[in-house]
């Protein structure tokens, strides 16, 4: 689990780069970026062979687990070849990466490559939610975790699928993408070495305003979430009772 929420927490850091660079926040690092990618493609595949080999039951939803990190692999080399050609068709004199265009040459190849990895935190996260209620004991963290409450546990969730950025070191809001998250736990959970901030990583929320703090979560933090992520798991919907058909619930009636 730990392998998988950090696996997470590099795909966030690789969209965050790209997303710099759009917003012209940050250099441009001509390598950087394939590197980056190339790096991530191999660490999923590594991660699922690491799933594997822990002879889970080929149940659900474990093996639709498996399924989507294997399509996140493919998602991240498909990032590898769009960056590639970015890098071939970026000008000489590197005007165009200032403010990369969107709709040609440099910028929409970019801009292809971080489609193609958007969801992947989420999706990683997700899974690895799932594997965990099929893995097996000697598999587990042996870490031993703090006493969390409901906030504290979904607050770290949130932060390892990538969806808590902050402004002005917590002094006024956070900015939680699926649910509000308190200023209070993420302070808690910094004093408790679980979470910590990247200084202006995360473009601003409007154009001129300031660059934002992506909150990340710890090696601790990985450790701690990695032994309650199981909880965080939902059941599929139960399935539905067979509708009698239209011809048959007719002559039901007709019969009254």
């Amino acid at each position: 689990m730990e392998r998988l929420l950090a696996l997470g927490d590099l795909y966030t850091q690789h969209n965050d780069r790209i997303d710099l660079l759009f917003s012209g926040r940050a250099p441009l690092a001509r390598d950087a970026y394939v590197t980056s990618s190339h790096r991530l493609e191999r660490e999923t595949l590594a991660c699922i062979k690491t799933v594997r080999q822990q002879n889970l039951p080929a149940i659900e939803p474990v093996t639709s687990a498996v399924v989507r990190l294997t399509q996140t692999a493919y998602l991240a080399g498909g990032a590898t070849r769009y960056l590639t050609a970015a890098q071939q068709a970026l000008p000489a004199d590197n005007a165009e990466a200032q403010r990369p265009h969107l709709r040609r040459g440099f910028g929409q190849y970019l801009q292809l490559a971080r489609e193609l990895t958007a969801l992947a935190p989420a999706t990683i996260v997700t899974s690895a939610t799932q594997i965990a209620t099929r893995l097996p004991q000697r598999a587990r963290s042996t870490t031993t975790a703090p006493s969390l409450d409901t906030a504290q546990r979904t607050t770290l969730l949130e932060v390892a699928h990538g969806h808590v950025a902050v402004t002005d070191h917590y002094g006024q809001r956070a900015y939680g993408h699926t649910v509000p998250v308190a200023v209070d736990v993420l302070l808690h959970l910094e004093a408790e070495g679980l979470v910590e901030r990247e200084s202006t990583t995360v473009p601003p929320l409007f154009p001129g305003g300031p660059s934002r703090d992506r909150v990340r979560l710890t090696a601790t933090g990985i450790r701690v979430l990695s032994t309650v992520i199981d909880c965080f798991h939902i059941s599929g919907p139960p399935a539905a009772r067979p509708v009698p058909a239209p011809a048959a619930a007719s002559t039901a009636r007709a019969r009254r």
